[in-house]
């Protein structure tokens, strides 16, 4: 299916579909060179894994579907990384959620699961925070879970830091993501 957006069960609603719509907008933008990051995108692999079709994107509702479940599904599919879309539920408000530590919950869940090898990055548009001086959380149209392969992160951060792309990040984003140098 084009830019790798399908529903593993192979069924969208409409409404579903439109969820999907706005964050493949808000994708698009995260693609786009930035001056900000020296010319590269905000997220400088996304377009390529897209392209690929290699990003999972699925609507989530945590109140339907355990987190591990979703988790499963994702590692038993051919793509490299998912993205969660989390839909509000019976008990979850997601603009009431603290990211860092549901980020730090979720790690944990992987841990002790049998997903030891996968790392989750949350995002939420809900939390204030910058990146380079810009607000790039903030144009999320809803709270997202990236879930990847650590090694792979770890690839990308490296090759990262090999490039100017943090030169314009302050000394607390740069704390923020645990970067000590550039």
């Amino acid at each position: 299916m084009k830019e790798g957006l399908r529903n593993m069960t192979g069924w969208n609603s409409n409404k579903e579909q439109s969820i999907i719509n706005e964050v493949k907008e808000y994708l698009d933008y995260l693609e786009t060179p930035n001056e900000n990051f020296n010319g590269m995108a905000v997220c400088p692999f996304l377009k390529k894994e897209r392209l690929e079709h290699k990003l999972m994107i699925k609507v989530w509702y945590p109140d339907k579907t355990p987190f591990l479940d979703a988790v499963d599904e994702f590692q038993k599919s051919d793509f490299n990384s998912a993205l969660l879309i989390c839909m509000d539920g019976e008990g979850v408000k997601w603009k009431d959620v603290k990211r860092k530590r549901f980020q730090r919950l979720t790690q944990m869940l992987l841990k002790k699961s049998k997903h030891k090898s996968l790392k989750a990055l949350c995002f939420s548009p809900f939390e204030k925070i910058t990146a380079a001086g810009v607000e790039t959380r903030k144009k999320a149209p809803y709270f997202l879970i990236n879930i990847a392969d650590k090694n792979e992160l770890g690839n990308a951060h490296t090759k990262l830091l090999k490039t100017k792309y943090y030169d314009n990040f302050t000394e607390k984003e740069l704390k923020g993501l645990k970067i000590t140098s550039k």
